[in-house]
């Protein structure tokens, strides 16, 4: 048994006898059917992580890098509407899994064991490459390079009240449709995310409309280096042109609220919003769940 499978068994056990964490406070608006579709969308995610190691070992796959950790993303998902433009970040398995639930006619699973077996038949990459995206769901295709996904989310934010001026005949955006960017408390530091988030703030402080919303999600592990304890907040949190919000990464009920109001104020001031995802460190999860 690995890692991974020990893991899930003591997950399963605590789950089983009950002996959970100290309950939420489950203040806000998630309606109790949506949080039990938002922890199906995360258990759903944690499997096909476990499948894609399963499919690498047997030689019948060719991608594990997973979303274990980042789980709390379903909640985000839930908090949007499936026609805001979603650019993720590679471990946002949970917020695709969520997303598929409010999009009739997709197949989340297959979908996914498609990409991890690099088959043909997939339908956002061919083949290719493992990756989240899909054209049903408004998730541009994005694989594990770093951060060059923010740049494409602040020129199709930019689109959106352009094309309201300009009608372009393949328009496919709703006129208060907003655009949702996720990347890693490391891709933060990286030039092609500083780039494009300094390009919203310069826009947005010259009152160009612009509805783009952030999540950076912080675990504090980084790549190589750990970003260092408070760094995302005080970097982002007096940005001009920027709103900032927080949220507890580990609290569906928190992030579904916080991120709800964050999407709120995008979608009525046309201005960036920036949400802090505050998640726990992976190996401290694990901590908690096998001492």
């Amino acid at each position: 048994m690995d890692r991974a499978d020990i893991v899930d068994k003591a997950f399963r056990d605590r789950v089983r006898t009950g002996d959970l964490p100290s309950k939420s406070t489950q203040d806000g608006p998630l309606a109790a059917h949506t949080a039990v579709a938002v922890f199906r969308a995360q258990c759903l995610s944690r499997n096909l992580d476990r499948r894609s190691r399963k499919m690498q070992s047997e030689g019948q796959g060719f991608y594990t890098i997973g979303s274990s950790g980042h789980e709390g993303m379903a909640a985000v998902a839930a908090a949007l509407r499936p026609d805001d433009m979603a650019f993720l970040h590679y471990r946002d398995g949970a917020f695709q899994t969520m997303r598929s639930s409010q999009v009739p006619g997709v197949t989340p699973a297959w979908d996914m064991l498609l990409s991890f077996s690099t088959a043909k038949d997939d339908p956002i990459s061919g083949g290719r490459h493992k990756v989240l995206g899909s054209k049903a769901m408004n998730i541009p295709p994005q694989t594990s390079t770093i951060a060059s996904h923010l740049p494409k989310a602040v020129g199709a934010a930019y689109s959106i009240p352009l094309a309201r001026r300009l009608p372009p005949e393949h328009r496919t955006l709703a006129n208060d449709a907003i655009v949702m960017c996720s990347f890693g408390d490391a891709s933060a530091n990286h030039s092609t995310a500083q780039g494009a988030i300094n390009t919203a703030c310069w826009t947005s402080y010259q009152s160009v409309p612009l509805p783009l919303m952030f999540v950076c999600e912080d675990n504090g592990i980084g790549i190589s280096t750990r970003t260092p304890s408070g760094w995302i907040a005080a970097n982002f949190r007096h940005k001009p042109g920027l709103k900032y919000f927080h949220a507890n990464g580990l609290d569906i009920f928190d992030t579904f609220r916080v991120a709800r109001a964050a999407a709120d104020y995008v979608r009525q001031r046309k201005k960036p919003a920036f949400l802090h995802l505050g998640l726990v460190r992976l190996y401290e999860a694990i901590a908690t769940i096998v001492p």
